[in-house]
Parts: structure tokens; sequence; C-alpha cells
């Protein structure tokens, strides 16, 4: 069951954000060559590069924030040791892990208020795109809650140091 579960968050995170970068990049060529060699401008182009877009960015972050390849501003702990660093990213980590929790039920909402909206091509549901945003939610607050977790851990002394803030005060110290 775990397996099916990690397949399905790589098929979310990994796959679906890097073919819909592909089709808005195969979108993208069609609608400069229709519009400038062909002189015909297709109507479609535009609504799946809008979708695709909205996937790839969205859907990739969340594959960012698994890999832990966002930017952070750790300029100020990074200069604390291992426990009162753990602190203040517990802090930090609150703040966003409280604030898109309250946002899941209400984005939820809102994703399926727009259902009666459709894009004016092909005729696809707003839902459909904007249900991207709260498995952005959902899994922003998971992988924040796992960081939390980890730098209680550090508090705790069950953990020397949390794995990111061992490796910047590494680069600090360089």
């Amino acid at each position: 069951m775990l397996k099916v579960l990690r397949f399905l968050r790589n098929v979310i995170e990994l796959y679906i954000p890097v073919l819909s970068f592909f089709a808005m990049f195969v979108a993208f060529l069609l609608q400069v060559f229709s519009r400038y060699v062909v002189g015909q401008p297709l109507t479609w182009t535009q609504e799946v590069i809008t979708m695709a877009f909205i996937w790839t960015v969205v859907l990739g972050a969340c594959h960012t924030m698994r890999v832990r390849g966002h930017v952070k501003f750790t300029m100020v702990y990074d200069r604390f040791a291992p426990k009162p660093a753990a602190v203040l990213r517990i802090l930090g980590n609150l703040i966003i892990f409280v604030a898109f929790v309250i946002l899941i039920v209400p984005s939820y909402k809102y994703s399926f208020f727009l259902g009666f909206q459709k894009t004016a091509v092909f005729r696809i549901s707003f839902t459909f795109m904007f249900l991207t945003f709260v498995y952005f939610l959902v899994s922003v607050a998971c992988y924040t809650a796992l960081d939390i977790i980890e730098d209680i851990n550090v508090i705790r002394g069950a953990l020397p140091d949390s794995a990111e803030h061992a490796t910047a005060a590494a680069e600090v110290k360089a």
C-alpha cells in the first residue's frame, strides 16, 4: 500500500508537471507557428498553455518542497547552535503550517464553487484546475509538519541536528 501511495505521489508531483511542461512547450510552439508563419492563430493553444502552466508550477512546487529544493531564508538561524536554530525553524514552520491548513477547506470549497464555470474552448470545469492548489496546500502542510517533527527531535536530543541545518552550518563555516 505504501508503495502505491509513493507511486501516486510521484505521478502527481513529478510526472504530471513534466508532461504538462512538455504540453505547454509544444502548444506554445504551435501557437507561434500558426500565428506568425501560417497567419491563422489557434484558439485552443492559449488554454492548454494556461492549464499546463498551472499544473507545472503548482504540482512541481510540491516536488520541490519534498526534496527540500525550495528557497529558504535561513541567514538568521544558520548562525545558531542546533537547538536554538530548531526552535526558530519550528516557529517559522508553524506559521506556514497553520496558514496552509486554514486555507485547505476554503480552497476546496472554492474549487467546487467554480465547477459551473468552464473554459472557453475545451469546456473543462475550473474545478479541475483549482484542485491542484488544494493538493499543493495539503502537500506543503504535510512536508512542513515533517520538518517540525524533525526539529522537535533535535530539541529533545533524539537527533544531533536537522539535516538542513547541518548542511547550512557547514557552508557558513566554509
